[in-house]
């Protein structure tokens, strides 16, 4: 892992940060950007399953799992916007457990150590939306 996988990891992070701050002060269009960006992440986070299964590096479950997450990601659009906040705050929790518990060994520890920073203050951001933002915004 280079340092540049950790530095565009955090600018990840800018987004759900961002949005989450104009979400809690009602600016129009905020959560919809903000779950829309946690859609693609946690789509994208999906996609990294389905890579290191194309090498056999992770059990075949994780194929699987890989696209259950990025239609559960999709589903979120359909729903009605004030209620993507939690679960999708759960989802990325949910992911990087089953990560660390099936896929740990497949994966640098760094990269683990990232993935934990980077669920925590996704969820996190996503979790005070939800519970201080104004329904509808």
């Amino acid at each position: 892992m280079t340092p540049w996988h950790s530095r565009l990891g955090y600018a990840g992070l800018i987004p759900f940060i961002g949005l989450s701050a104009l979400a809690l002060q009602s600016f129009p269009g905020a959560s919809y950007w903000l779950l829309t960006y946690a859609a693609l992440i946690l789509s994208f986070l999906g996609g990294l399953l389905w890579c290191a299964s194309l090498n056999r590096q992770v059990p075949t479950h994780a194929l699987f799992v890989s696209v259950g997450v990025m239609i559960w990601a999709w589903v979120w659009l359909l729903m009605p916007q004030f209620s993507w906040y939690l679960p999708g705050a759960i989802t990325f929790v949910l992911l990087w457990l089953y990560e660390r518990i099936y896929l740990s060994d497949a994966y640098p520890r760094e990269f683990m150590r990232l993935r934990e920073w980077l669920t925590g203050l996704a969820a996190l951001s996503l979790f005070l939306a939800g519970s201080f933002a104004t329904p509808g915004v």
